[in-house]
């Protein structure tokens, strides 16, 4: 009997142990929480929101740094939207969206409704612009100068915080 009682305890043992070594539970995806609400503004203007933009603000993991990038929004001949995103090297990458609603862009040819670009906020002069992905895989704060007035970022800011954004991980572009 009491070699049964040590094969049990060995036994409970080496399963605790198999445990703990266990690979820990997969970090959470994106920056925001998925379960708070999310909404693209019902006052989406084509013609404003077209020009030229620089990212002020953005999602970034820890310790990563967020570069200033120019925007440059157009429309296309068929209605689509291109956007050319210049980094701080001067490298630009395009991107053809198409509107599937009022402020919702979504990358032409992506299926996943999830990472399509929605346009959070906008100030009544749009001249600084919040966009974020429902998945929350990104999301970043625009303006149509490198320095945007004060209160307009205290606007963007508190709409990321509403939409569930974890504001812990906003990063100013620099």
């Amino acid at each position: 009997m009491p070699f049964a009682k040590t094969r049990l305890s060995l036994g409970l043992m080496a399963m605790a142990l198999a445990a703990a070594c266990a690979a820990p539970p997969a970090p959470v995806q994106g920056f925001r929480d998925t379960a708070a609400p999310f909404a693209s503004i019902q006052r989406f203007e084509t013609e404003r929101f077209l020009g030229d933009w620089v990212r002020v603000a953005a999602f970034a993991p820890p310790g990563e740094p967020v570069a200033a990038e120019r925007h440059r929004y157009q429309q296309a001949a068929g209605g689509q939207i291109i956007g050319d995103v210049t980094g701080p090297d001067g490298t630009t990458a395009r991107q053809v969206y198409d509107l599937t609603g009022p402020g919702r862009l979504r990358p032409l040819g992506q299926a996943d409704p999830s990472e399509a670009l929605w346009l959070l906020w906008v100030d009544e002069g749009f001249r600084t612009a919040v966009l974020g992905t429902p998945s929350g895989s990104q999301a970043f704060i625009l303006d149509r100068s490198a320095t945007p007035a004060p209160d307009r970022i205290r606007a963007a800011r508190k709409i990321l915080d509403w939409y569930g954004y974890d504001m812990t991980r906003l990063q100013s572009g620099s």
